[in-house]
């Protein structure tokens, strides 16, 4: 949390999973929720926006790595080219909440705002393409104003209060739930097809969280939303269980 934002995000992490930790069983030893939440929250807080992609990409331990695999002869030159493919929805990520959630509502500014969407490189190993990506990475400072910031961490909340709603009354069903972050991964449409099923898995625990078999079915639907990236499993998994 600390290397994504700063020392206060890491302190926000923290009192979430101490929230979590309170909902623990009396006398039980195995603390699989607070596990669960700690994994999901983890990765979760530390979602990969434009600005977290454009961090990695400069840092000296990809250039390494990039080394490392080219293996270059002695004195031999490395040019580095970064392919790009921004979408409007990541690019108004990275704007203030109300102006970026604006131009997506509209016509003419998100028309304007798509011709920036088109695929670009940027050579990294020049100046002018390494300062490009630094600038941006440095909008770190500015994150918690952004829209993507906005959105996540109001999912991230959802996430949190169902879990404690439902740790009162069916523990095992709970854990399953803080499992299902395993689905929010990844950039851009990747992402958005995770999401998806994490919100069509949580509407279906909503409308049957009282059934004996809640938290097998969540698993189910789980596995199957993993197996396929597309959605059609989970799909034919809901379908089957009604």
């Amino acid at each position: 949390m600390i290397d994504y934002q700063d020392v206060a995000y890491a302190i926000s992490y923290l009192d979430r999973l101490d929230a979590v930790a309170a909902l623990e069983p009396v006398g039980s030893d195995s603390f699989a929720l607070t596990a669960a939440v700690a994994r999901g929250l983890a990765l979760w807080m530390s979602f990969e926006d434009a600005i977290r992609v454009a961090d990695l990409k400069i840092r000296a331990a990809r250039a390494k790595r990039v080394l490392q695999e080219v293996r270059p002869s002695p004195g031999q030159l490395v040019q580095v080219t970064e392919f790009m493919k921004p979408r409007i929805e990541e690019i108004c990520g990275t704007l203030p909440a109300g102006l970026g959630a604006w131009i997506l509502r509209s016509k003419a500014p998100r028309r304007w705002m798509t011709r920036l969407t088109g695929g670009r490189q940027i050579a990294t190993s020049s100046i002018s393409g390494f300062l490009q990506l630094y600038w941006l990475a440095g909008l770190r400072r500015w994150r918690r104003k952004t829209l993507r910031y906005s959105q996540e961490h109001l999912r991230i909340e959802r996430w949190l209060e169902l879990i404690g709603r439902i740790a009162r009354q069916n523990y095992a069903l709970a854990v399953e739930i803080a499992d299902c972050q395993q689905l929010i991964k990844g950039y851009g449409e990747t992402h958005e097809r995770g999401a998806a099923s994490f919100d069509a898995i949580l509407a279906d625990v909503q409308d049957g969280k009282r059934r004996e078999d809640a938290a097998g079915r969540v698993r189910t639907l789980r596995a199957a939303a993993l197996a396929d990236d597309q959605g059609i499993a989970l799909s034919k998994a809901l379908a089957a269980a009604g």
